[in-house]
């Protein structure tokens, strides 16, 4: 699923710069492996959708998720976690991320991990547009033809005119939307917020919020669909945390473009499991995207 980079406040200023390098490299090690471990969620939330109703699966995913991070975090810690400035914009961000939630696990029912997670990439097209009316930001002209070069790599991907576009393709780029509104929130409430504060609100927001929802569609889950949404919270908190630790170990600008290598474990996952793999067009769009996402990171660390 799509997820944030962790701010640049994650980053740890402690590090001995003579070690700089071997630190890239842990960042970098790190990023892949949560990389992977997300495809592998999304694999699993896939696999339930099949299996049972979708607010069932995401009410699982935050109910274990919860379990797991309350265990982890006690005392002093867990006093930490729960500290918050802005408690109402908090909650909001984590609405918003329980809903994307819903509309992820619902799209990948219909559609391909891979082509979710490629269409998924034009998110930062939109980041880059919000950031003017909410931000505040100045976007120059390369990096507005960067935006425009990236829409033509959604428009190679799904070629409307000369294929069918199934509705769940509208559904991702509907997230994409969500999730640019969740990333400049995040960039807002990182300046006043710790980060593992909204990964704990936001997690305890989701599960509230499931749980009130899902009383409506209940399944009663066989032991092997319990274990499954078990692993699932467990998944999500392990990839949360790895992210975290990749960017606190490596600088934000070198780890940004290997977050692209989500589409490649998306890809295997979907064909280990489902086997399903992306067509040329796929992946020649998501190359189109990818290139104009680094771009437009390039021109940002330049600005």
């Amino acid at each position: 699923m799509l997820k944030p980079a962790p701010d640049r406040s994650l980053e740890d200023q402690s590090s001995d710069p003579r070690n700089g390098s071997s630190n890239a490299t842990l960042g970098i090690g790190l990023l892949v492996l949560a990389e992977v471990v997300f495809a592998a969620l999304d694999a699993a939330a896939k696999f339930m959708g099949q299996e049972m109703p979708i607010p069932m699966v995401v009410w699982g995913r935050y109910l274990f998720n919860l379990i797991l991070l309350m265990a982890l975090f006690r005392g002093p810690k867990l006093r930490r976690a729960l500290t918050l400035t802005r408690p109402w914009m908090t909650t909001i961000r984590g609405a918003l991320l329980m809903s994307m939630t819903y509309v992820f696990f619902t799209a990948i029912q219909y559609i391909p991990l891979a082509d979710a997670v490629a269409i998924g990439f034009v998110a930062p097209l939109f980041v880059v547009a919000l950031s003017i009316p909410v931000l505040g930001e100045k976007v120059g002209p390369r990096r507005w033809a960067a935006v425009g070069v990236g829409f033509v790599g959604v428009l190679v991907m799904l070629r409307p005119g000369f294929v069918e576009v199934h509705w769940a393709y509208g559904l991702m780029l509907l997230l994409a939307l969500m999730f640019a509104v969740f990333v400049l929130m995040t960039r807002i409430l990182t300046r006043t917020e710790e980060s593992i504060s909204l990964l704990f609100h936001g997690t305890i927001v989701g599960t509230i919020g499931s749980t009130l929802i899902v009383p409506a569609f209940w399944l009663t889950p066989t032991p092997l669909q319990w274990g499954i949404l078990a692993a699932m919270g467990g998944l999500g908190a392990l990839a949360h945390m790895l992210l975290i630790s990749a960017y606190r170990a490596g600088e934000a600008s070198i780890l940004a473009p290997f977050q692209y290598s989500q589409i490649v474990f998306a890809a295997i996952a979907g064909f280990l499991v489902f086997g399903e793999f992306p067509d040329i067009w796929v992946w020649s769009g998501t190359a189109i995207l990818v290139a104009s996402g680094i771009y437009i990171w390039y021109r940002e660390r330049k600005v």
